[in-house]
């Protein structure tokens, strides 16, 4: 899989203003049955307790992720226009869509 392309469409769902962070919008955004199309990107050096509570939530959900292997929270926040992000949620269904298809040209993800 190629992270940085990840990254890339991240920063353009960001500018579009159709991304989500933080706890307890992650955790909103993981739970709502009526946001059909979900996606959720994990930065590589996220705490471990962050990490396995949101890898539980979206099996739980059924929401798709990937844990990014290169990506550290402080680049990812930079890419997004942020000091440092370690969890990220797409909102967008067609940039959600473009993130499964690079994640699924191998990878470790969860898609």
């Amino acid at each position: 899989m190629n992270e940085q392309k990840v990254v890339n469409l991240l920063g353009f769902a960001s500018r579009m203003r159709k991304i989500i962070f933080g706890k307890d919008n992650i955790r909103e955004y993981i739970r709502n049955p009526k946001r059909k199309s979900k996606f959720i990107i994990i930065a590589s050096n996220v705490g471990e307790s962050i990490k396995e509570d949101t890898i539980k939530r979206c099996e739980s959900h059924h929401v798709p992720y990937i844990l990014l292997k290169n990506i550290t929270k402080e680049e990812l926040g930079r890419s997004l226009g942020k000091d440092e992000i370690s969890v990220v949620g797409v909102l967008d269904e067609n940039i959600v869509n473009g993130i499964k298809e690079v994640a699924n040209v191998g990878g470790d993800s969860n898609v």
